[in-house]
């Protein structure tokens, strides 16, 4: 079982097969996704709005999942999911990558415009659909010549059209959980530790990664952990992890591999190790009993 791939870190660094248009802190990128594995995680240190050109991926998180199919879209906030291939289907995407401080940046500049009264309560899921409407759908293919043109766009124009897509997709009613959810976090300057950790643990990721998902340095994570759990990060992991499988064994018909991967452990043996150690029994023995 590998570890979670950066998604953000892996296009940055196949500039060949991953067509890219950045300004300052956001991202555009147009591919084809290479996934081989019936199943990996995914995780980014970056927000993450998905628009499908063609093909379908499969999206798991917290017991809910999101296919996404021809001209859908999808939001993800800076977490890890388990991102599925439905048999050997293709899936052509633009993805676009950019911090909550341009979410704070657009709602400042267009606040007038904005739909901003009597707003939802915002949704808690860490990915979540945007209805895509005319406008938006225009917008998506009028990206795709930037990326076979010759010269790179002028940045200024490129800020440009990532304002203007964001600013579309609050337009539109149906996002009205959308825009409530970015609401929501506009006086907020980082995202608080327990909610990268509630929302992830079950995730085979490391302290580093997720201090990177809550933009903090490691030293400043663990400082910031142990003032709000009382433990360390390791520790906390182990149990919260082992409490999950455990439930997955006594709820699901998973198999023992699935199990562990499902709750975020480096393989199968490390898993019955520690389950044993914590439970008095493997994670076999477990279920039958």
């Amino acid at each position: 079982m590998s570890k979670a791939y950066n998604n953000y870190d892996d296009s940055i660094a196949d500039p060949v097969n991953i067509k890219q248009l950045a300004v300052k802190d956001t991202l555009f990128l147009y591919y084809r996704c290479p996934q081989v594995e019936r199943q990996i995680q995914l995780f980014s240190h970056y927000n993450e709005i998905m628009f499908t050109l063609s093909g379908s991926r499969t999206m798991h998180h917290s017991g809910k999942s999101w296919t996404v199919q021809k001209h859908s879209c999808l939001f993800s906030r800076k977490t890890a999911y388990l991102q599925e291939l439905p048999e050997l289907v293709g899936w052509e995407v633009l993805a676009f990558y950019f911090q909550d401080s341009f979410f704070r940046q657009v709602i400042n500049e267009y606040r007038q415009y904005l739909p901003l009264n009597n707003l939802p309560e915002p949704p808690v899921d860490m990915l979540m659909e945007i209805n895509v409407n005319e406008t938006t759908l225009a917008f998506f293919y009028s990206i795709l010549p930037y990326f076979n043109q010759g010269l790179t766009p002028a940045e200024g124009l490129l800020e440009l059209k990532f304002k203007e897509l964001l600013f579309n997709i609050f337009l539109d009613p149906s996002n009205k959980g959308f825009l409530a959810y970015v609401n929501s976090i506009m006086d907020q300057q980082k995202t608080p530790i327990w909610q990268i950790m509630e929302a992830n643990y079950m995730f085979n990721l490391t302290i580093e990664q997720f201090a990177r998902m809550a933009h903090r340095s490691v030293s400043a994570f663990k400082t910031e952990f142990g003032k709000y759990y009382g433990t360390t990060p390791g520790k906390w992991l182990r149990k919260k992890r082992l409490e999950h499988a455990k439930l997955l064994l006594e709820t699901s018909d998973k198999s023992v591999s699935d199990v562990a991967f499902n709750s975020g452990f480096e393989n199968v043996s490390h898993f019955s190790k520690a389950f044993k150690e914590m439970y008095g029994t493997s994670p076999v023995q477990y279920r039958n009993r």
